[in-house]
Parts: structure tokens; sequence; C-alpha cells
């Protein structure tokens, strides 16, 4: 678990890189956005012998204005469950790249946005004795909002519902996950 939250850390440090050095005077006063979330997936899936899953990812991105940003998403999630009656551990891995649309009403500590984004979606799946792994291409959409707070307003409550669809060992199919985490913003707001 340690290894997966050492690499989750370095992705979003990788993804965040780019707002660091973002111009926000160009980009609405917004540069870039990094944060982390905990989801839990209703994940239905006979072949991967789960049914839910509690995934833990990261994100990082850049605002492209104020309207649009795009992301790169990462989350993973280890469950055991049951195959015909065997107990396996399944591990999920998905790696997403999301375009997003957030809207600005009147209540500037409310930011709602949609997303959707396509990437890569990776299940193994081990009963002991035997190890089996599959990917396939995912697509996502979804949306949520950000709830900022403090007095710089850098650091944001963020919570989502998405559905992702992948195709692995010849199943498709479209998971639901909700998530919470939160986010800071690099640059401006």
């Amino acid at each position: 678990m340690m290894r997966i939250l050492s690499c989750a850390v370095l992705v979003a440090l990788v993804l965040g890189a780019p707002a660091f050095a973002g111009n926000t005077k160009s980009t609405g006063g917004n540069g870039g956005e990094i944060g982390f979330g905990i989801g839990q997936a209703n994940v239905g899936s006979d072949s991967a012998g789960i049914d839910t899953a509690q995934f833990l990812g990261v994100r990082g991105g850049y605002h492209i204005n104020k309207q649009w940003q795009i992301e790169g998403q990462y989350a993973s999630s280890s469950e055991g469950g049951s195959i015909s009656g065997t107990s396996v551990d399944t591990t999920m891995r998905v790696l997403m790249v999301n375009g997003v649309m957030n809207f600005h009403p009147r209540k500037k500590d409310l930011v709602p946005y949609v997303m959707a984004g396509i990437g890569k979606a990776d299940v193994e799946v081990d009963s002991g004795a035997v190890s089996v792994s599959d990917n396939s291409l995912a697509y996502q959409i979804g949306g949520g909002t950000r709830i900022y707070f403090g007095k710089a307003k850098r650091m944001a409550f963020r919570g989502d519902l998405s559905l992702l669809r992948d195709t692995t060992f010849n199943d498709s199919s479209t998971s639901t996950t909700v998530t919470a985490g939160l986010t800071w913003n690099l640059g401006g707001r």
C-alpha cells in the first residue's frame, strides 16, 4: 500500500508540474490544481470477482482558462473476492486524461463541473496459484463540485460522481464511482 501511495504522490507531482510554471494571468488567474481522493465504486464484474471496490487516487491538472481544465488522474484499488467459489485478490488501476468544464455561479466558494475522459484500465486477478491480468481502453464521464474554504480560497473539498466503462477479460462493465477528496490550486484562483 505504501508503494501505491508513493507512486500516487509522484504521479500527482509530475502531473502538477506544468502548473508551477503556468502564467496565471494568461489562464484567467487559475494556474494548476493538484489533489487526492478516496472513492467507492460499484464494479459488478463477474470476471474480476468483486462487486464493490474502494479506490485511492490522485489528480493533477492545468486550467487552460477560467472555464476549461485538463487533468490527469490515477486511481488504484485492491480487493478480495470470489470467482466460481475460488477466493481471489483483485487489483484495479485506472489512468485517465479528463477534460473538465467548470461553472462559476455567483457564490464564488462553489465551483461545479462536468468532465469526460479517456484512458486505460488494468485489472489483475490472483488466486494464489494462478495470476492473470488484462487491460483495456476506458472512457469516463461525470460531474461534481469543489467547495473552496480558507482565507485565500486555494484549498477545496472536491466531490464527484462518475461512470467508467472498460472491457477487461472480454467483459464490458460500467463502474459507478463516488469520490471525495481535497484539492489545492497552484497559482491563482
